[in-house]
């Protein structure tokens, strides 16, 4: 366990998946930014980028600053996760930006845009058109994909018990493919 302030890193186990959470400082406290910069740095230190065959990350998108855009100097590919609404797609709009600016030195490359629990996808489709990128998948306004979080589970997990699930879980199984 490493302190970073006043949160913490660690690392649990959960259905063979091993997972890291860096949490921020308190608000108006410190940059968020730093905290995502240093545990880049520390799960290089642990050889985490050689070991592991995928690492995800999930960073806020609309923020410029080095740090939040540290994990993009080692990675392959970046997928935007946004909904349909105008302030998600500007903070697609920077990532992309982001990414753009960043394969200038790596190799990395924009997989696509995932719509995230969303009814409509009007803007998503504006944004795409002005702004050329793969829709991987438009995941449905299911109430269940909130409630799995809130439950600490995953849907997965829950449509083994809820079969009615398993058409949500599909769309994940898209994206992964």
């Amino acid at each position: 366990m490493k302190t970073f302030g006043q949160k913490m890193l660690f690392i649990r186990v959960t259905a063979g998946v091993d997972c890291v959470e860096a949490g921020g400082p308190p608000a108006g406290a410190g940059c968020g930014g730093y905290v995502v910069g240093e545990t880049v740095k520390l799960l290089k230190e642990l050889n985490a980028f050689y070991e592991y065959d995928i690492i995800l990350f999930d960073v806020l998108g609309d923020v410029v600053c080095g740090g939040f855009a540290a994990p993009l100097n080692y990675a392959d590919y970046c997928i935007i996760i946004t909904d349909n609404g105008f302030d998600a797609l500007f903070a697609a709009n920077r990532i992309s930006a982001s990414v753009r600016e960043k394969s200038n030195t790596h190799p990395l490359r924009l997989a696509g845009l995932v719509g995230n629990r969303t009814s409509e996808r009007d803007l998503i489709d504006k944004y795409v058109e002005s702004c050329p990128m793969p829709v991987l998948e438009v995941l449905p306004l299911v109430e269940d994909i909130r409630i799995s979080r809130v439950k600490g589970k995953t849907l997965f997990e829950m449509a083994e018990y809820q079969e009615n699930l398993n058409y949500v879980c599909d769309f994940y199984l898209n994206i992964a493919d």
